[in-house]
């Protein structure tokens, strides 16, 4: 692949993920992205210009003209926008080059936004040091254990104890575990119970995008997103990602959450199977390929990005 001509404004803002181990290397352009595929240059030999990675709760202290050679280069202009998944984008962003975790489908009229992976310690140890096939379970089970951080996740829990018909597992935490130390306990019992359920219960937290239904796929379970608004995952401007089930798009209370689960119980086991099956298979041709070379991964969709738009 050739080197891209880029330009890094002296005020751009390194990347956090660069400074601690387990994160590194894991964003787009970051220190060794930009290392081995950018060629840097001035302004006026650019092809790119990176303004850095903005946290989200930041945009405040930006405007277009933070940057100076962003007028009329808009579409040129790179941002990496850091933080909760599913917050806000400002508006003057829009026609540039954006990659972020968990972008709400309400920013569709961005034509270059590129959805990047959100992280736990779990699924980093995976694409670093695992390699397993699971067999799918022979029960329609939902199964979940997590923290009650978001309203979603408290009415599905709501509905689900509401319709005894349903089978299920499911198990509060006391606190958030996504950070939880590879081996710990409470990350075998959140793995114990992946693997006791077919379907795999994917609420929204805090963030809107949803490390566990990544987690899901590779575990061959069914991921069945729960969620106030809907988002783009990795890769899905190109890849089949139907085998998700995504309860989304309706009014978010327990009768319509349990309607919805109680379709998704009533399928074939076999469907189910497919589903958790296709979900295996993107995280190993998309995930597994994204966390290889996060920048690479990302210039490609970028050069798809600027043939469509020839």
């Amino acid at each position: 692949m050739n080197k891209i001509k880029l330009y890094v404004y002296p005020n751009a803002r390194e990347h956090v993920h660069d400074d601690t181990e387990i994160y590194f290397n894991t964003v787009p352009l970051s220190k060794k992205g930009i290392e081995d595929y950018c060629e840097l240059v001035s302004p006026e030999e650019a092809d790119y210009f990176y303004m850095g990675q903005i946290p989200n709760d930041h945009f405040n202290r930006y405007t277009s003209k933070t940057f100076k050679y962003f007028e009329g280069n808009e579409d040129k202009h790179i941002c990496d926008v850091e933080g909760e998944g599913g917050m806000p984008i400002p508006g003057w962003l829009h026609n540039s080059i954006i990659t972020t975790m968990g972008p709400v489908k309400l920013y569709s009229n961005i034509q270059k936004l590129f959805a990047r992976p959100t992280f736990s310690h779990l699924l980093l140890d995976i694409v670093n040091n695992r390699s397993e096939e699971f067999e799918f379970p022979d029960n329609k089970k939902f199964g979940f254990r997590g923290y009650m951080n978001h309203g979603c996740r408290a009415i599905m829990v709501y509905a689900l104890h509401t319709s005894p018909e349903l089978e299920k597992e499911m198990h509060v935490n006391r606190t958030w575990a996504g950070p939880s130390e590879i081996g710990s306990k409470v990350q075998e019992d959140y793995i114990d119970t992946m693997l006791a359920n077919g379907l795999s219960l994917c609420p929204r937290g805090s963030g809107i995008d949803s490390v566990r239904l990544l987690e899901s796929c590779y575990y061959n379970r069914v991921p069945i997103l729960i969620s106030d608004l809907d988002y783009y995952l990795v890769g899905e401007d190109y890849y089949d990602t139907s085998f998700v089930f995504r309860i989304c798009d309706i009014e978010m209370t327990p009768d319509k959450v349990a309607e919805k689960l109680k379709e998704v119980y009533n399928l074939p086991l076999e469907e189910l199977e497919n589903r958790a099956s296709a979900a295996k298979k993107y995280f190993d041709d998309v995930i597994r390929v994204y966390f290889e070379d996060p920048t690479k991964f990302f210039l490609e969709w970028l050069g798809k990005k600027n043939e469509e738009s020839r």
